[in-house]
């Protein structure tokens, strides 16, 4: 028996979760956690508002990924017929978002949360060549 499972809903329903989520929790507390301060403060810590900006930064990317997955879901792009426009975007966006991310793992010598990164970007990579190779056809 097979599932009739629409696999880019599910896609964006991850996508939605990962950016959604995240920046919630950087925004909720209207502040910059103690852990990111410490963990940066040697690094881009030493730039004026290098620490603040790159915290904003991360928390607009990620804001943006979860609006614009709402709007590819309010659009019905999960639907085969429909153009994948947002949903690529979000993509594009993630991939920029892991992109920071990694480095600033690497920044900070934490290979381990580099490596995830590095899987994340690989996956959303992944990802966004399936749908757009399914869809190349399609105006972006």
């Amino acid at each position: 028996m097979r599932l009739n499972i629409n696999r880019i809903f599910l896609i964006q329903l991850l996508y939605l979760s990962l950016a959604g989520i995240t920046a919630l929790q950087k925004i909720i507390p209207l502040e910059i956690p103690n852990w990111f301060i410490s963990k940066f403060e040697k690094t881009i810590g030493i730039i004026p508002f290098g620490i603040e900006l790159s915290f904003i930064i991360i928390t607009l990317l990620e804001s943006a990924i979860a609006s614009i997955i709402l709007i590819s879901i309010v659009k019905k792009e999960y639907r085969s017929e429909n153009n994948k426009s947002f949903l690529k975007l979000a993509l594009e966006l993630s991939l920029i978002l892991f992109l920071i991310l990694f480095f600033g793992s690497f920044l900070t010598m934490s290979y381990e949360n580099g490596a995830l990164d590095f899987i994340y970007f690989i996956g959303t990579l992944y990802v966004y060549q399936i749908i757009a190779d399914k869809h190349k056809n399609q105006l972006i």
